[in-house]
C-alpha cells in the first residue's frame, strides 16, 4: 500500500516542474481515505504556496541552500499542522522526518524534526503575518503574488478579498442531464445513493454532494449526464436554438459545450489543436451516443471557409484564472505579461472565426478566466474593428465568490449584415 504523504510529496515535485495536478497525482494504489487525504494535502500545499514560505523563512536560516526537495517537504508538512485539525501533531512530524531521511540524509530528517517541532511550540504565533502593508498582507494570506492582489483590487475594490478567499473553497461536482431530464437524472443516481442538489448556475445543473463512484454509477454507463461546472453550461445556452443550424466548436475540447450544441443545433464540427484531448472527446461523443459532431485536429488560428457556419463558438484559450479552485498552481504560474500575450491570441482566434460566421449568423465568445483583457478588452477592440457586428446583449461573468460555480465571462456576437472584411469577403 502507497503511503498518502510520499505520494503527495512526489506529486508536488511534479508539479514544481510544470505539470498539472491532476495529470501529476498517481492515485493507483492508495484507498479511498489515504487518496483523500492525499489529495487534501496537494491541493492545500499549493493553495497557500506563498504564506508556506513565508513560515518557512522564519524558522529556517539560509533558506537560499534549503533543497528543493526539503522545501516542498517543509510545506506540506507546515500545512497538515495548519489546516489539518484531524492529523496529530506528533504524526505528521514522525512522518515527515522518515521520508525527508528516504529523500535526502540523517541530517535532512534532523532539520525536518527541528523547524517543525519550532513552529509547534510556537502555536499560533508562529502563523501570524508580521506587516502592516496590505498588499503584502493579502499576498501572503492569499498566496498570490502581489501583482495579482493589485490587479484584483483596481478591479474589485472592495470585494478583491471576497475573491481571493474564494479560491480556497471546495468546487462542487456539477454534471447536466444528457438524453434525460433533471428530476429523472436526480431520481436515478438518488436510487443509487447518491445526494444532489440544485446548481446555483445552470437551469439543468446538478451538485453532487458525494461524488465517490459516481463514474460507477449506470446513469453514467447510461450516458445519461456528462460533469460540467455551471457557468460553463450557461455559454451554449445564450445561443439562439436552430435544428437546422450548421454549427462550429472551434476549441472544443474537452467537448461539454459541443455536447450542448449538438442538442440544439443540426451539426456541429468540434475542433481542437490538441489531437490527444479529441481522442477522449470522442470516447465521451461514443457513450453519450451523439451521432451529429465529426471532430477535427485544427489549429484555432488556421483560415476557415468564408461565412459558412450558422453558430459558432469559441471558448478561447485562457489564462484560466476562474478554475483556481480546481486547480491552484495557475496562480503561481500566470503573470499579467502571459494575459496580455493570451489576448492577442484570443483576438487572433475571434477575427479567424468571424469569418466563417454567416450573415445572420451569432458567434460566442467565452472564457474561463476573469480578467478584463481577456474578455471585454478582446471585444472592445473587435468590435471596434467590425462596426456590422453587434453584441446581444451586455457580457455576463460569474464570479466564485457571488455563485458557487467557477469563474467564466460569456457573450454573444452577431453579425447583422454582409459588410466586407476585405476585397475577397463580400458575397
Amino acid at each position: 500500500m502507497k503511503n498518502p504523504r510520499f505520494t503527495a510529496l512526489k506529486t508536488l515535485q511534479k508539479v514544481a516542474h510544470g505539470e498539472f495536478i491532476q495529470d501529476a497525482f498517481d492515485r493507483k494504489g492508495l484507498n479511498p481515505k489515504d487518496e483523500r487525504l492525499a489529495e487534501t494535502i496537494i491541493n492545500g500545499t499549493v493553495q497557500h504556496e506563498l504564506f508556506l514560505d513565508y513560515v518557512i523563512d522564519q524558522f529556517v536560516s539560509n533558506t537560499d541552500k534549503l533543497q528543493a526537495n526539503l522545501r516542498i517537504l517543509l510545506r506540506m508538512s507546515i500545512y497538515q499542522i495548519r489546516f489539518l485539525d484531524r492529523v496529530p501533531n506528533r504524526a505528521i512530524v514522525d512522518e515527515s522526518v522518515k521520508i525527508a531521511k528516504k529523500i535526502a540524509n540523517q541530517g535532512a530528517g534532523g532539520l525536518v524534526n527541528g523547524v517543525l517541532r519550532s513552529i509547534i511550540r510556537e502555536g499560533d504565533d508562529a502563523f501570524k503575518i508580521k506587516t502592516d502593508d496590505d498588499i503584502t498582507y493579502l499576498s501572503l494570506r492569499y498566496s498570490f503574488s502581489e501583482e495579482w492582489v493589485k490587479y484584483f483590487k483596481t478591479l474589485l475594490g472592495n470585494d478583491a478579498e471576497k475573491f481571493l478567499a474564494s479560491t480556497f473553497n471546495p468546487a462542487p461536482i456539477t454534471i447536466r442531464p444528457i438524453h434525460t431530464n433533471k428530476q429523472e437524472l436526480q431520481i436515478s443516481l438518488e436510487e443509487e445513493g447518491f445526494e444532489l442538489s440544485d446548481a446555483e448556475v445552470g437551469e439543468t445543473a446538478l451538485n453532487v454532494e458525494n461524488p465517490q463512484g459516481l463514474f460507477d454509477s449506470k446513469a453514467f454507463h447510461n450516458g445519461h449526464f456528462y460533469v460540467q461546472d455551471g457557468a460553463s453550461q450557461e455559454v451554449v445556452s445564450l445561443f439562439t436554438r436552430d435544428v437546422k443550424a450548421e454549427a462550429l466548436d472551434l476549441c472544443a475540447a474537452p467537448g461539454g459545450k459541443s455536447f450542448q450544441m449538438a442538442e440544439i443545433f443540426h451539426h456541429v464540427l468540434s475542433c481542437d489543436s490538441n489531437g490527444e484531448r479529441l481522442k477522449l472527446m470522442d470516447e465521451n461523443i461514443k457513450r453519450l451516443g451523439y451521432e451529429n459532431i465529426t471532430t477535427q485536429v485544427r489549429n484555432a488560428k488556421t483560415p476557415l471557409p468564408k461565412k459558412t457556419y450558422d453558430r459558432i463558438l469559441v471558448d478561447a484559450p485562457c489564462s484560466g484564472l476562474g478554475l483556481l479552485r480546481r486547480k491552484p498552481e495557475i496562480k503561481h504560474r500566470v503573470t499579467l505579461d502571459d494575459v496580455l500575450r493570451l489576448a492577442l491570441t484570443q483576438r487572433l482566434i475571434l477575427e479567424n472565426a468571424y469569418h466563417a460566421l454567416a450573415t445572420g449568423g451569432e458567434l460566442v465568445y467565452s472564457t474561463c478566466t476573469v480578467t478584463v483583457e481577456e474578455n471585454e478588452g478582446v471585444l472592445a477592440s473587435f468590435l471596434k474593428d467590425h462596426p456590422e457586428c453587434t453584441l446581444r446583449s451586455k457580457g455576463i461573468r460569474y464570479w466564485p465568490h457571488q455563485k458557487n460555480c467557477d469563474g467564466f465571462s460569456m457573450a454573444v456576437i452577431v453579425r447583422k449584415d454582409d459588410y466586407a472584411l476585405d476585397g475577397n469577403d463580400a458575397q
